[in-house]
């Protein structure tokens, strides 16, 4: 009977831990899926935002079109209803007018595929998460003025993360989340609304399920300044706020507030014809208010600030087709530690993905 107890506290409280704060559960499975699809989220923000300001878009295809009157441009074949000789049929469509620039007011969409792989361990605790995302987005270029854009995005992601050590669980974490964007020229604002649903099983005899949900909101801005050289830096501020339930957002559990500073380095430079753009940045998170709800009454909120550095390299292929690895590590600091004599959370892992845009 005791035993049964005691493996039945494990698992709730294991549950708690799966739909705690970001700063307060960094090994989870819920937070890394989603600061996966943050990650995701600012790369879409950034392409998109690159693709409106050098209007990498590609013009219709189609023969360039010739009219004697300029006033009404078309298609049409001015020589097709006489017999002109073919070189002066080539001299008049080389001497067509370039054709006009594009509008001020356009559209533009994107489908994105990310997959994600991260290494956590705490207390003694390792977690393995496998994530995949699927993104699609919606871009409105010339809002106010002519070169102001914004852009929708929404997410599907799947998380599978296993978690060895004191005890075994296995996570399977379900997510969706919407954002929308709005950027002119250095300028961008975003947010982010991201739902989860997480279950997990306990590997015990016999296994033991637990289901849990977690709801994230998240702000963020930032400004490009253009540097010599293509250089570039990127300062940005956000916050975060996440709230922990039980299975389908049942009984509250958990809140936190997140705030959250940085910068984005970056350059870009020519190799075979193909535009590279190496970038590196850094951000660091402090939680300012948290509370949680245990099983036998509050749990004190562990004090944790996190450090974030990446590294990422972004190829353009072509003016519609991009793909981009980053390699990145996530650290937890004190004041305080989850369990005296452990280290804190130990982040490393790496993401990959391609980005087709259309007009």
């Amino acid at each position: 009977m005791t035993c049964g107890l005691l493996r039945a506290l494990v698992v709730v409280a294991g549950a708690f831990s799966l739909m705690a704060p970001p700063a307060a559960a960094q090994s989870n499975g819920s937070t890394r899926q989603q600061d996966a699809i943050n990650r995701v989220v600012q790369t879409i923000i950034q392409s998109v935002r690159d693709q409106v300001h050098a209007r990498r878009l590609v013009a219709p295809s189609g023969r360039l079109g010739f009219n004697g009157d300029e006033s009404n441009p078309d298609s049409r074949d001015p020589f097709a209803a006489e017999d002109i000789p073919a070189t002066f049929r080539a001299l008049a469509y080389a001497k067509a007018p370039a054709p006009a620039p594009a509008p001020g007011s356009m559209w533009l969409y994107g489908a994105n595929v990310v997959g994600a792989d991260d290494e956590s361990k705490t207390a003694g605790i390792g977690t393995s998460v496998a994530t995949s995302t699927g993104a699609f987005d919606v871009t409105k270029i010339g809002i106010f003025t002519d070169s102001d854009a914004l852009t929708f995005i929404a997410t599907g992601s799947h998380a599978w993360s296993h978690q060895h050590g004191l005890i075994s669980v296995d996570n399977s974490t379900p997510s969706i989340s919407g954002t929308l964007s709005y950027s002119n020229g250095g300028f961008s604002a975003d947010f982010t609304n991201f739902a989860s649903w997480t279950r997990s099983t306990l590997q015990t005899a016999p296994a033991m399920v637990v289901d849990g949900s977690l709801l994230g909101y998240t702000v963020n801005t930032q400004y490009r300044f253009d540097l010599p050289l293509s250089v570039f830096i990127e300062p940005t501020i956000g916050v975060t706020y996440t709230e922990g339930y039980t299975a389908n957002f049942g009984t509250k559990l958990s809140d936190a507030t997140e705030l959250h500073g940085g910068a984005r380095f970056g350059t870009e430079m020519k190799w075979m014809g193909y535009a590279i753009q190496p970038t590196l940045s850094a951000l660091v998170s402090q939680t300012v208010e948290s509370s949680a709800v245990g099983v036998v009454g509050p749990i004190i909120p562990v004090s944790v600030t996190s450090l974030q550095g990446a590294g990422k390299i972004t190829i353009i292929w072509t003016p519609n087709f991009s793909s981009f690895l980053e390699a990145h590590v996530v650290a937890m600091t004190g004041p305080s530690k989850p369990i005296p004599g452990y280290d804190t959370t130990r982040t490393a892992g790496a993401q990959a993905g391609l980005r087709y845009s259309w007009n």
